[in-house]
């Protein structure tokens, strides 16, 4: 399976999970959500792709030199990967949802435009939080890079990949992490989608 096959799936799975769920989201915004996160997992695996990951996929040794390609992008080597994956589809997302699903509109009521102000706030600091959660989780077994690599297999087994099934995944979590929380916010604060 490629790269862009496990991001996608992973993409998919996270969204199915976190979003339909335990949120209960009807059917368009879940289309929406999950459009979101596949742009997300398809942004990771350009950057993947851009940092070497995918040359040498298969081989513990390649995805180690690629994550630690990538995390070193910021100086964290490949504990940081998963979140500088990360970073730009939680961007994305975050931005695209904002400016379609929670976009204030002068027709709607002020409850409503409140509930979306609300829920763009609630979106960025979920992806925020998403990718720290990202660069925890990569760690949470340890810091070495067996313990790293371990981690990542055990959470890219959910979907039966491995360990850059679940960099994907892990990379694709803040952009779920964005949706669920601003779109429970907007509830919360009365939003009526």
């Amino acid at each position: 399976m490629s790269w862009k096959d496990f991001a996608s799936q992973a993409g998919e799975e996270v969204v199915e999970n976190v979003v339909e769920k335990t949120m209960g989201i009807d059917g368009n915004t879940v289309k929406t959500v999950k459009a979101v996160a596949e742009t997300g997992a398809a942004l990771g695996a350009a950057a993947s792709a851009a940092t070497g990951l995918t040359v040498a996929a298969t081989s513990g040794a390649g995805i180690t030199s690629g994550l630690a390609a990538a995390g070193g992008v910021v100086g964290g080597g490949m504990a940081a990967a998963p979140a500088v994956l990360a970073a730009g589809p939680a961007y994305l997302g975050a931005k695209i949802m904002n400016e379609t699903l929670f976009k204030e509109q002068s027709n709607l009521s002020e409850e409503e435009n409140d509930a979306r102000a609300a829920a763009r706030t609630a979106t960025n600091i979920g992806a925020a939080a998403g990718l720290v959660g990202a660069g925890a989780v990569t760690v949470a077994g340890g810091a070495s890079g067996a313990a790293i690599m371990g981690t990542l297999a055990g959470i890219g087994g959910v979907v039966g990949g491995g360990a850059i099934a679940g960099t994907a995944i892990v990379a694709a979590a803040p952009v779920a992490a964005a949706a669920a929380i601003g779109y429970g916010i907007y509830k919360l604060f009365g939003g009526k989608k």
